[in-house]
């Protein structure tokens, strides 16, 4: 009788959820998002790639660098052993793709390819 009437009781109220992606949702200015990173000012000391510990980042030169998203799980070491911080966290989180190559993202002399 007790699960059947909180399902009764819950029928007639609005979800707790938001309607995302129909609704936007505005992140906190210090959550995790997507990484940036700025070649133009990489010094090439490769801790970012050796802090990676999903092994995200492959390092080819100074400010050359491979970054997958998929790998990433965003725990912001990158961005704290970085001395020149020119790895940062943008707000932007909504870039899934059912593609993983698209997940990609070269970064070669400032400019992102794909």
């Amino acid at each position: 009788m007790g699960i059947n009437w909180q399902c009764f009781k819950h029928l007639f109220k609005k979800p707790f959820t938001e309607r995302f992606p129909f609704k936007p949702i505005e992140p906190h200015e210090r959550s995790r998002g997507r990484i940036l990173f700025k070649s133009k000012i990489c010094i090439g000391c490769r801790s970012c790639e050796r802090n990676c510990p999903p092994e995200a980042i492959t390092f080819f030169e100074k400010g050359k660098l491979t970054y997958d998203h998929a790998k990433c799980c965003y725990c912001g070491l990158c961005v704290d052993v970085c001395p020149v911080n020119a790895i940062e966290f943008l707000t932007e989180f909504d870039y899934a793709n059912t593609n993983p190559k698209k997940m990609l993202n070269k970064v070669i002399k400032g400019k992102p390819k794909k």
